[in-house]
């Protein structure tokens, strides 16, 4: 059966995956907002932290607000977090042209926090692409929880083998499978069979 509604991942799929390490950009925190990357780095690391920003249980620019309190600056909450979206902005060329000619029924579904998903949609141009976005903050849960998938199930009204969820993680796409969806597993190994997964053929 071929899939009525694509569920593209962003992350590592329509936006492209750095080079490296993530985050690669907090090493010129320095440089570019005069702030410390290893300071930044361990806040990005508090335990438990991004899990419950990615989930929406914490507001990504209250934390911001809160961690830049404690360091001696006058860069605002607002500042670094635009600088942190444009930082991450990486659309791949390729995959979007892909998700362009594809002749199914398109919407995001990513792990992000309110403020990204709004910034995909609106400054990354992605709302005159897909139909709509589905994040694990706004949501209030995120892949590979049963919720998320249930989620997009009932907003479709679909059955599962009717979706196809096209994701770089593997527990996101063994869940989907799990519920019936068709699922792809994108990497540097599989990218180049998506198109014939999607129908386009040339």
């Amino acid at each position: 059966m071929s899939a009525e509604l694509i569920v593209w991942d962003f992350d590592g799929v329509l936006n492209a995956e750095p080079e490296g390490a993530p985050f690669g950009w907090v090493s010129r925190l320095d440089a570019d907002l005069g702030l410390s990357p290893r300071a930044f780095r361990a806040f990005l690391n508090r335990p438990g932290q991004a899990a419950q920003v990615l989930r929406g249980a914490l507001s990504l620019q209250d934390e911001l607000t809160r961690w830049l309190a404690t360091q001696d600056t006058n860069v605002t909450s607002d500042a670094l977090l635009a600088h942190w979206l444009r930082s991450e902005d990486r659309p791949d060329p390729q995959v979007i042209d892909w998700l362009d000619r594809s002749p199914q029924r398109a919407v995001i579904g990513t792990n992000n926090p309110a403020p990204r998903s709004q910034y995909i949609m609106e400054n990354m141009g992605f709302s005159a692409r897909v139909e709509t976005i589905f994040a694990s903050g706004p949501m209030g849960m995120a892949k590979p929880d049963a919720g998320f998938y249930g989620a997009i199930e009932r907003w479709s009204g679909l059955a599962p083998n009717a979706i196809l969820l096209i994701d770089d993680n593997r527990a996101n796409v063994a869940a989907a499978a799990s519920r019936g969806w068709q699922a792809f597993h994108f990497h540097t190994h599989t990218r180049d069979g998506l198109p014939v997964k999607l129908g386009i053929t040339s």
